[in-house]
């Protein structure tokens, strides 16, 4: 495949994005941050939502 300028800046995008991403995770682990939302503690019912809610 030819090197094409289109191609090397979708590229540097790409790893732009990465370090970017890489940056924000090593900020949050030296705060204290978890990378995930914590579970719940317990669930009220198998749905997320109130089925008679869905019904317009």
């Amino acid at each position: 495949m030819p090197d094409t300028k289109a191609g090397r800046e979708r590229k540097g995008r790409n790893k732009l994005a990465q370090l970017e991403s890489k940056l924000n995770a090593r900020e949050r682990e030296l705060l204290g941050e978890r990378s995930e939302p914590p579970e719940p503690d317990r669930v009220d019912s198998e749905f997320l939502t109130d089925p008679s809610e869905l019904e317009a």
